[in-house]
C-alpha cells in the first residue's frame, strides 16, 4: 500500500510539476554521463512549456521536471500524501540529506554564463508504518536518476546517501510552511526576493498557491464521488490501475484549467484571488464540487475566468 501511495504521489506531482514548470530550458546536451540543461532569458512568464523537443527521454524527462523541486514535491503534496497514508502510519517526517546522484543533471543557470556547481540538500519523507518498520518515500529523487519512490530506510541511507550520518529531520508540514512564508504579503513585497535571475519567485509562489488550492479541492471532490484514496490503494491491481488512471487524468485537467486562469498585469503589486469559479460551466451558482464534478466528466474546459497576479 505506501508503494502503491508513494507510485501515485510521484505520479500526480509528475503531471503538477509539468503544467507549473518555472524553468526555460533552452538546450539540452549529453556529456561524460551528465544531462546539462541551459536556461534561457526571462522575460515575464510564470508557467513554461516542457521542452519536449529536446528531452524525449522519459527518465530525462522526469529528471527535468523534478530539477531543483524536492521541497514544492512535499510543499504542494501534503494532503495528497495524508490522505493516501495516514491510516497506516504511526510517525511521518520530512528529511533533508546530499545524495549520491545516478546521471547527474546539471543546469547552467541565467543565460548559460555560469554552471550550477551548488550541492543542494534533497528533500524526502521519513515513514515509520504501525509495525514499526521505516521507509523513505521520494517522489522527486528522479533529478539525481532515482526514479523508485519508495525503499526501506536503512537501503536508502546505504545505496543513496553520500552522507551516511543522520540526514536533518523536520516535522512533516516543514515544506508546506515554507510555501505559505513566501505567499506572506511582506514577505512577497521584500524587495530582495526580487532578484531579475530568479524572475520574480514571489510571483512564481503565488501562482503555484492558486494551483495547489485547485488541486486539493478536486481531491476532496474525486474522492466523494468515487472513493477515499486510501480505499482506492486497496483494489485489486487492474482496479488500482485504473482508477489511478481516472485521478491522473482529472487532475491534469483541473490543473490545466487553474494554470489557465492566471496571467499577470504589469504591476508589481499582488492582488489576493476571489472564489475560483468556472464560466464554461452552465450555472455559476453551483458549488464548486458540482463544477468540478462537470469538469471530471468533461472531455475539455474551453472559457476560463482570470486569476491576476499584479
Amino acid at each position: 500500500m505506501l508503494y502503491r501511495a508513494a507510485e501515485t504521489a510521484q505520479a500526480l506531482f509528475l503531471i503538477y510539476r509539468e503544467i507549473a514548470l518555472d524553468k526555460l530550458i533552452v538546450k539540452a546536451e549529453r556529456t561524460e554521463g551528465q544531462l546539462r540543461l541551459f536556461e534561457g532569458t526571462y522575460q515575464n512568464e510564470i508557467f513554461l512549456p516542457f521542452p519536449k523537443h529536446l528531452i524525449k527521454d522519459e527518465n530525462e524527462k522526469k529528471a527535468g521536471l523534478t530539477y531543483l523541486a524536492c521541497g514544492d514535491a512535499y510543499g504542494y503534496m501534503d494532503m495528497l500524501i495524508k490522505n493516501m497514508i495516514g491510516g497506516i502510519i504511526s510517525k511521518l517526517s520530512e528529511m533533508s540529506i546530499k545524495l549520491n546522484a545516478k546521471h547527474p543533471l546539471k543546469l547552467r543557470m541565467f543565460d548559460a554564463l555560469k554552471e550550477d556547481r551548488y550541492e543542494y540538500q534533497h528533500e524526502a519523507l521519513l515513514v515509520t508504518l504501525q509495525d514499526g518498520s521505516s521507509f523513505v518515500v521520494d517522489i522527486a529523487g528522479s533529478q539525481y536518476g532515482h526514479n523508485v519512490p519508495v525503499m526501506p530506510h536503512d537501503t536508502y541511507l546505504k545505496t543513496m546517501a553520500r552522507d551516511k550520518s543522520s540526514p536533518i529531520q523536520q516535522p512533516f508540514g516543514y515544506q508546506r510552511n515554507q510555501m505559505l512564508i513566501g505567499c506572506n504579503p511582506q514577505v512577497l513585497l521584500d524587495p530582495r526576493l526580487l532578484d531579475p535571475r530568479y524572475h520574480s519567485a514571489n510571483i512564481i509562489r503565488k501562482a503555484n498557491e492558486h494551483l495547489y488550492q485547485a488541486f486539493n479541492r478536486f481531491l476532496a471532490t474525486w474522492q466523494k464521488n468515487n472513493m477515499p484514496l486510501s480505499a482506492m490503494l486497496k483494489l485489486k491491481e487492474k482496479d488500482y490501475l485504473d482508477n489511478q488512471k481516472n485521478l491522473r487524468t482529472a487532475a491534469d485537467k483541473i490543473l490545466l484549467n487553474a494554470r489557465s486562469q492566471i496571467k499577470v498585469v504589469p504591476n508589481d503589486s499582488l492582488e489576493s484571488p476571489g472564489p475560483t469559479t468556472f464560466p464554461d460551466l452552465k450555472s455559476k451558482e453551483r458549488t464548486f464540487d458540482e463544477q468540478i464534478a462537470e469538469l471530471v466528466r468533461s472531455a475539455s474546459a474551453n472559457g476560463h475566468e482570470v486569476y491576476s497576479i499584479r
